[in-house]
C-alpha cells in the first residue's frame, strides 16, 4: 500500500465528481461563481489604472478582455466548489500580475493526488517526492518529461498561464510545480492519465497515474518539503567570507537589520565580503534597502546608482470611491494616533480625490498627456561609472524565486551598486503598486487589485544571477560554504 506521507484516505469523496444535470445545489453554485467574478472584475475595472483608457495600456486592456471571456466561457460548467474555485482563479491569472489574486478564505479540505509531487531544480520539472503503488518504478529525482503524448513544456506551460500565473517566469513554475500532478477538481483541466520520467543514463519510463483521495493539509505540507525555501532571517552576523546580512522581508521589521547594519558598520566597511541575503523576502518598503545600501557604500556611490526615468514620470493614483475609502481609512488611523508624517501624505491626497471624483478625473494628481504615449522605461540603464564605495570588500547579493514587488527594487539597486548576484531568478513585478484586497460577496475569496500607476517605470524583474546556486537554498551551510568560496572578480 501506498505508505501515508500524504494522509491518502480510502474512500470516496462525491464533490469530486461534477453532476451531469442541473441541481438546487449546483445551480448555487453557479450563482455564486457569477456574483463573485462579476465583483472580481469590477473592483478591477474600476480601481486599476491600467484600465482607464486614457493611460493608454493596450495590454492591461487586452488581459481585462480575456478575463470577462474566459468567465463568459467557463461560467456555465460551475455546478461546485471546485468549478468556482477554477473560475476565480484563472480570472485572477489572466492579469499574469502577482499583485492581482484570488485567495480562498473557505478552500477544500480534500483533492486528489497521483503519488508525484514535482518541483523545479536548475530550471526543469523534476521528481521532488513521491508514494509508490499499484507496482509503479521509484522516478523519485527523475526529470519530468511530459503526460500522455505531449512534452513538459507543452503540456505544463499552458495550465499554468490559464489558473496559476505566468509561465515564462521561472519563479512563477517552481511556485506551480507541485501542483502539476494534483487534481483540484478543475474541470477545465483534464487529468493526465500517463506521464514519462527519465533518470541520466536510463531509458525513459512511462508511468500510469492512479489518483488518490488526500487532505489538502497534508498536501500542503508535503509541497512546502518539497519546495524547500530558504529563510534569510533579519539578522547581521559574521560568516567565514566575511559579514552575511539577512533581510527576509522589507516590512517594519526590517528596521532591525537597519539597526544592526548602522551598528556594525565600521566592520562591514572593512570586511573582505558583505553578502545581502533576499531569500523569502517578498517585499514591503524599499527605503530600508535604501538605508543600508548607504551605510555600506556610502552617499554618493549610492546616488549615482539611482536609476534614470524620463520627463514624463511620475505617480498617479486611480480615481474611484473604493480607492477614496481606502485612503481615508489610511487617514483617519494616522489621526487616532497622531502620526503627522501619514497625515501629511494622506490628508491632501484624500482632498484631491475627492475634487477628482466630483469632476470626474480618473486620476490624482491628473494624469499628463503625454503619459499615453510614453514608453515604460527599461530598468537596464546602469551607470557607467561610480564614485569609489565607502565598503572595502566585495558586496554579493541572494535571491530566490520568493523575490517580488519591493523586494525587486532591492535587488535592482544592489545590481547598480555592483553586487555580484548569485541564487535563483528572482519574480517580476509592473509598474502598478498599492495594492487592495476586498472579499467577494460568498465570503469565500477575497480578490485584489492595484490602485496606483508609476508613468515612466518598466518592469522591476526578473532578474537572473550571474551565478545560479546549483544546490537546496534552504541549506544554510552549504550556501554560505559556496558565497565564501566564489572565485575572485
Amino acid at each position: 500500500m501506498r505508505n501515508h506521507v500524504w494522509g491518502v484516505l480510502v474512500m470516496s469523496v462525491g464533490f469530486m465528481s461534477a453532476p451531469c444535470h442541473a441541481t438546487p445545489l449546483s445551480d448555487a453554485w453557479h450563482t455564486i461563481a457569477a456574483e463573485d467574478s462579476r465583483a472580481a472584475l469590477a473592483l478591477i475595472e474600476n480601481n486599476h489604472p491600467g484600465a482607464a483608457p486614457e493611460l493608454g495600456d493596450a495590454t492591461f486592456q487586452a488581459r481585462l478582455a480575456l478575463a470577462k471571456a474566459h468567465v463568459v466561457q467557463r461560467l456555465p460548467r460551475v455546478v461546485d466548489y471546485p468549478a468556482y474555485a477554477a473560475l476565480m482563479s484563472g480570472l485572477a491569472a489572466d492579469f499574469q500580475d502577482g499583485h492581482i489574486w484570488s485567495n480562498a478564505l473557505v478552500g477544500a479540505q480534500i483533492i486528489r493526488s497521483s503519488g508525484i509531487l514535482l518541483a523545479r531544480q536548475n530550471n526543469q520539472w523534476v521528481v521532488g517526492a513521491q508514494q509508490t503503488d499499484h507496482g509503479e518504478p521509484d522516478v523519485k529525482g527523475h526529470i519530468f518529461l511530459g503526460c500522455d503524448g505531449q512534452d513538459a513544456e507543452s503540456w505544463a506551460v499552458p495550465r499554468i498561464a490559464r489558473f496559476k500565473g505566468d509561465p515564462v517566469l521561472e519563479a512563477v513554475r517552481a511556485r506551480a510545480a507541485s501542483w502539476l500532478l494534483l487534481d483540484e477538481g478543475n474541470p477545465f483541466l483534464v487529468r493526465p492519465t500517463r506521464c514519462t520520467f527519465s533518470a541520466p543514463g536510463h531509458a525513459p519510463e512511462s508511468v500510469a497515474l492512479h489518483w488518490q483521495p488526500v487532505l489538502m493539509a497534508n498536501v500542503r505540507a508535503a509541497i512546502g518539503q518539497v519546495a524547500q525555501r530558504g529563510d534569510a532571517g533579519l539578522k547581521v552576523e559574521p560568516f567565514s567570507g566575511g559579514w552575511w546580512i539577512g533581510l527576509d522581508t522589507l516590512e517594519d521589521e526590517a528596521q532591525k537589520v537597519v539597526t544592526l547594519v548602522r551598528h556594525n558598520q565600521a566592520a562591514l566597511r572593512e570586511a573582505p565580503m558583505v553578502v545581502i541575503d533576499l531569500r523569502g523576502n517578498g517585499g514591503g518598503n524599499s527605503r530600508y534597502a535604501d538605508i543600508i545600501a548607504e551605510l555600506l557604500v556610502g552617499e554618493p556611490r549610492l546616488k549615482a546608482a539611482q536609476p534614470h526615468f524620463p520627463a514624463c514620470s511620475g505617480s498617479y493614483w486611480r480615481v474611484s470611491p473604493g480607492v477614496l475609502a481606502a485612503l481615508q481609512q489610511n487617514l483617519d488611523q494616522a489621526e487616532a494616533s497622531r502620526d503627522g508624517v501619514s497625515i501629511n501624505f494622506y490628508r491632501p491626497l484624500v482632498t484631491d480625490i475627492k475634487q477628482a471624483l466630483a469632476q470626474h478625473r480618473n486620476f490624482s494628481p491628473a494624469l499628463p498627456a503625454c503619459a499615453r504615449d510614453t514608453l515604460a522605461a527599461e530598468q537596464n540603464d546602469l551607470p557607467q561609472a561610480l564614485p569609489p564605495a565607502e565598503m572595502k570588500g566585495r558586496l554579493v547579493l541572494v535571491t530566490d524565486h520568493t523575490c517580488f514587488s519591493s523586494c525587486l527594487i532591492a535587488v535592482d539597486l544592489f545590481r547598480r551598486l555592483g553586487a555580484l548576484h548569485v541564487g535563483e531568478t528572482t519574480d517580476r513585478s509592473s509598474r502598478y503598486m498599492e495594492v487592495r484586497e476586498e472579499v467577494m460577496p460568498s465570503k469565500l475569496r477575497a480578490v485584489s487589485t492595484l490602485q496606483k500607476v508609476a508613468v515612466g517605470a518598466g518592469d522591476f524583474g526578473p532578474y537572473t544571477p550571474e551565478i545560479i546556486f546549483p544546490g537546496v537554498l534552504s541549506n544554510d551551510a552549504a550556501l554560505k560554504a559556496w558565497v565564501a568560496g566564489l572565485p575572485a572578480p
